[in-house]
Order: structure tokens, then C-alpha cells, then sequence
């Protein structure tokens, strides 16, 4: 009985996807005009105002990071080994804080990488400058909230600017810690699967209205094939006893 209610309901998934994909293949098919326009609209706002995006994403992300990092800072001094409510509360911050660092890092490539792209109509030296300023100031934030960690957490080891800081870092972790990483690890695995499909569907639609190439697909391609088998190449290693526990 019970896996022919998971089978109905696969039936039933697939029924509904299928329905989905088909009206918005209709929908795209019949606003091919519209959605074009749109598209395009969008890629021209983007690349003709793409150094103030980028002044602005990067001053918000600096100015969120340095209150987070020196509230932390603040509460460290006056954190007292027995005041566990201010403890979370550090712990959540820096949690929010290490996230938040790397996003900002990560958009700084993505922008100057549209600044390279319209290399013809933007000057590329500012927003070469812009990447090079936002690089390095969220690599000194990463060192310095990570050496504020290892403040709240003093077992902690690792020289954030070693190659091999994760799997020192690791190792310094207790049972419970590693289980928390494994399991995220585990959970963005699964959860990266859904975005790439839901990625590709998406140009599959779009490439219905404008013509956008193979390179989004070979790219979603590679980057799908190499997350899963990479995944199916450690789970292999580890069950057989071919890597520890900490890599």
C-alpha cells in the first residue's frame, strides 16, 4: 500500500511538472515578442549601470559586515564564560557573518565578470579596481572573523591562509560539529540537484524566445556531472575506508 501511494504520487509529480512545463512553453511561444524585449531591457539596465551596482552591493555588504564583526568584537570583550544567552548570540552572529562575507566576495566575480563583458562601452580599470578592493577587504574580513571564532571556540585550529586550514579546522571539530557539517554538506548536495535542474528547465524556456547559446547548457552540464560525481567518488572512498573521516 505504501509504495503504491509513492508511486501515485511520483505519477502525480510528473503529471503536474509535465502540465506546468507545457503552459509555460505555450505561454513563452505566444509573448516571444514581449519576453524578449524584457530580457533584453534587462541585460541593457544591467550592463549600462553595472559600476553603480557594484558601488552599491559592495558599500551595503561592507557596512552590514564591519557592524556584524565589531558587534561581535564587542561582545567578546565583555562575554563572561558563564553568560550562555550572550554566547548563542555571538555564535548566531558570527554564523550570519562568515555567510555573509562570502556572498560578497562571490558577487564581486560575478559583477566584474559583466564588467569584462562590456568592456567596449564601461571602463574596465574601475571596475577592475572595484573587484581587487572588494577581494581583499572580504579576505581580511574572512581571516579576521575567523580569527574571532577561534576567540569564541579557543580548541579551534587552523591558519585561515593555509591551504590545508578546512581539514585542520575539521579535525578540531568534536563528533557533534562534524555531523552538523556533514549533514549541511549532504542538504546543499541534494538541494544543488533540484537547482541544477530547475536551472536548465529555465533556459530550455528561455531559449524558446531568445537564442542564448550552448555555453549555459555545457556549463550547467559540467557543473552537474562534476558535483555527482564527485559526491559518488568520496561516499565510495569513505565507505571503504580510503579516506578518513576529517577529509
Amino acid at each position: 500500500m505504501k509504495i503504491q501511494k509513492q508511486t501515485l504520487k511520483f505519477l502525480i509529480a510528473i503529471i503536474v511538472s509535465s502540465l506546468i512545463g507545457g503552459l509555460l512553453g505555450w505561454f513563452i511561444i505566444h509573448f516571444e515578442t514581449a519576453i524578449f524585449h524584457g530580457l533584453l531591457n534587462f541585460q541593457n539596465l544591467i550592463l549600462h549601470n553595472n559600476l553603480y551596482i557594484q558601488f552599491f552591493i559592495f558599500g551595503l555588504c561592507a557596512l552590514l559586515i564591519l557592524i556584524i564583526f565589531f558587534s561581535v568584537k564587542h561582545k567578546l570583550n565583555r562575554l563572561d564564560p558563564n553568560d550562555d544567552a550572550l554566547f548563542d548570540q555571538i555564535d548566531h552572529q558570527l554564523g550570519v557573518l562568515l555567510p555573509l562575507i562570502s556572498a560578497t566576495m562571490i558577487s564581486g566575480f560575478c559583477l566584474f565578470g559583466i564588467t569584462v563583458t562590456n568592456a567596449l562601452n564601461e571602463p574596465v580599470l574601475i571596475g577592475l579596481v572595484l573587484f581587487l578592493l572588494n577581494t581583499s577587504f572580504a579576505l581580511i574580513m574572512m581571516v579576521l572573523t575567523i580569527k574571532l571564532t577561534k576567540v569564541l571556540y579557543p580548541e579551534k585550529k587552523g591558519n585561515p591562509l593555509d591551504f590545508n586550514f578546512d581539514k585542520e579546522w575539521i579535525k578540531s571539530c568534536d563528533e557533534a560539529e562534524k555531523f552538523v557539517i556533514y549533514k549541511a554538506s549532504y542538504r546543499c548536495y541534494q538541494l544543488m540537484n533540484f537547482v541544477y535542474c530547475g536551472v536548465m528547465t529555465l533556459c530550455l524556456l528561455i531559449s524558446i524566445a531568445v537564442n542564448i547559446g550552448i555555453f549555459p547548457y555545457l556549463l550547467i552540464g559540467f557543473l552537474w556531472i562534476t558535483q555527482t560525481l564527485v559526491y559518488a567518488r568520496s561516499a565510495n572512498r569513505f565507505q571503504h575506508g580510503q579516506l578518513d573521516n576529517v577529509q
